[in-house]
């Protein structure tokens, strides 16, 4: 599996300072060079002196977990949109379909309401991504470390107060932490901003050029460099629990097997619950929506820019992939800020290491 490609003997100098050999810090890594877990240690100990030995250790853990989980993707140019479908499934579902050069229909209804119906050239430069959903413990130790509340609204019956949020003293705090220490789930979020913020703490801890990628970028390495694939899967297809096909050779529906399921129509369990597509990539077809950097616009793709396109320069909602739209291209507005925490919003960051 590719894992990020970065010039850091042209990076790391913007920090100008070498770590603390006295340091309590205990970072290590396979992939990682040593100089670059210095600085990470550097810049934690700077930035967070008052900080308890806890806080500066799971927040070193989680900037290095970030740079281990890149995967890079080659630029290239690829057709971004819905790129067509055939107007007679095969499989007779639209989970499970092949694309071939003469599909002209939709692949989506939404596609002529969201914009993605608008086929348009894309070439973007090289960059890298995370192969996981930030996980709500990496999301925590980034806010506790920053004092930030807990990406979790206190509950009223099972309804979340907007405004009220978790206390770390509460017992039911110590419950949630313990919960995700055993079970490693994407975190949910309140805002756009929490996403970006997070991204760019990692920048600003690592010397690295994190965000959070842009629509491109996001749909490029979810189609394993633009491919065409419905669904960003093991196979491109969309396999579910006793969901049926129809298979052509036997002339009749055949139940999906217990060893093809790669999805499922709930939240996953787990981070990396299903197998990852092509690029080594997970999460990216799970019902579980990403933000990503760019403004909505369902016509900016009318009139953009070919190269690394970002999306328009202002706008009144945020773009989010994947969700309850699971297909490579579907595309979703939402404001940037809700009222509460939402589990199925969540994010990956990006390495705009361009080459």
């Amino acid at each position: 599996m590719n894992i990020y490609r970065l010039g850091l003997a042209c990076t790391l100098p913007l920090l100008a300072a070498c770590n603390d050999n006295n340091s309590p810090i205990n970072i290590t890594s396979e992939t990682v060079s040593q100089q670059q877990l210095d600085t990470i240690v550097t810049n934690i100990e700077k930035r967070y002196p008052e900080a308890t030995q806890e806080q500066k250790q799971n927040a070193a853990d989680v900037v290095v977990r970030a740079i281990e989980n890149l995967v890079f993707v080659e630029g290239g140019s690829f057709d971004m949109g819905d790129f067509r479908a055939p107007c007679e499934i095969p499989s007779k579902t639209d989970y499970r379909m092949d694309w071939t050069p003469e599909a002209s229909c939709l692949s989506s209804p939404g596609s002529a309401f969201d914009g993605s119906k608008h086929l348009h050239p894309v070439t973007l430069d090289s960059y890298s991504i995370s192969k996981f959903e930030t996980s709500f413990m990496d999301m925590e130790w980034m806010r506790q470390i920053n004092g930030l509340p807990v990406t979790r609204n206190k509950l009223k019956g099972y309804m979340p107060i907007p405004g009220e949020y978790l206390s770390r003293s509460d017992e039911e705090y110590k419950k949630l932490i313990k919960y995700h220490t055993e079970h490693t789930v994407a975190t949910g979020t309140k805002s756009w901003q929490e996403a970006k913020d997070y991204c760019q703490w990692l920048g600003e801890i690592s010397v690295l050029p994190f965000d959070l990628p842009t629509e491109a970028q996001w749909e490029f390495a979810a189609r394993s460099r633009g491919q065409h694939y419905y669904y960003a899967t093991n196979n491109g297809y969309r396999l579910l629990a006793n969901d049926l096909h129809y298979d052509l050779q036997r002339e009749r529906y055949v139940e999906v097997l217990e060893s093809e399921i790669n999805s499922s129509t709930e939240l996953e369990d787990y981070i990396g619950q299903f197998p990852p597509n092509p690029l080594g990539i997970y999460g990216m077809s799970n019902n579980i929506g990403e933000w990503v950097n760019d403004w909505y616009n369902k016509n900016y793709y009318l009139k953009s820019p070919e190269h690394n396109p970002q999306g328009p320069d202002s706008g009144d909602t945020r773009v989010i992939r994947d969700g309850k739209n699971t297909k490579t291209f579907g595309r979703i507005d939402k404001s940037p800020e809700q009222d509460f925490y939402f589990s199925a919003n969540s994010f990956r960051c990006a390495l705009q290491n361009h080459e």
